[in-house]
């Protein structure tokens, strides 16, 4: 069974896509606000997030990053009017998998979204890991295996541990992980860097000595080694 949440504040438009796009295979929860929209991401989990780009005249770009930092798997489709080039680059830069502007068919709308489902479908095998002493990292899905328990990370998480354990344990420095995880037009300061990284090292625990910091150079991950 899929769950599909969709971001809608056009009562109408939103019962039309509920309609549309339910089934037997197919849950569909709607919610109104950002608050509501928050509050199912933290209580439930969703295989597809349906946007619309401006909520309670608030766009929903930042919205749909808090998705997928609470659930790196999740698809994101934006529906809006806002339709200019610009608009659909600034959508996916944000890290939407499609975009599609209004007014759009309802048949293109089910044969989008059926291809974003696919693609969580086929995401689902925990694919290539790397082995980090004790620890087992699954890029592909954002997880960390220890000894103990399975730890969930959120995409940036998991896009920082990515980048370091590419590295092949050489160090990353700050302003790389920048360049490489934010896009151009949001440039986060280098505190930001840090503050992942010690979420990291406290999801770690007693693993947290995987993750070395040299001040002034930057982050390398030790003990590694992929298959």
């Amino acid at each position: 069974m899929k769950k599909i949440l969709i971001l809608e504040d056009d009562h109408l438009l939103a019962q039309t896509l509920a309609g549309c796009l339910a089934s037997d295979q197919i849950v569909v929860v709607l919610v109104s606000t950002l608050k509501k929209f928050y509050l199912q991401l933290e209580n439930q989990h969703f295989d597809l997030c349906v946007m619309d780009r401006m909520i309670e005249q608030e766009d929903s770009l930042l919205a749909s990053q808090y998705a997928r930092d609470i659930s790196p798997t999740v698809k994101i489709l934006f529906l809006s009017k806002k339709g200019t080039a610009r608009d659909r680059i600034d959508g996916l830069e944000a890290g939407a998998d499609d975009y599609l502007p209004k007014p759009f068919s309802l048949a293109e709308l089910k044969l989008r979204v059926k291809n974003l489902l696919t693609l969580v479908r086929d995401n689902q095998s925990w694919g290539s890991q790397v082995i980090l002493d004790e620890i087992i990292f699954y890029p592909t899905q954002g997880i960390i295996q220890t000894p103990e328990k399975k730890l969930i990370l959120r995409r940036r998480e998991t896009q920082i541990m990515e980048c370091l354990t590419n590295a092949g344990g050489a160090l990353v420095s700050r302003h790389q992980l920048i360049r490489a995880l934010w896009p151009p037009s949001y440039q986060p300061n280098s505190s930001t860097v840090d503050v992942y990284i010690r979420r990291l090292r406290q999801k770690l625990g007693v693993y947290h000595a995987i993750l070395q910091t040299r001040r002034g150079f930057g982050y390398r991950v030790v003990l590694q080694r992929k298959v």
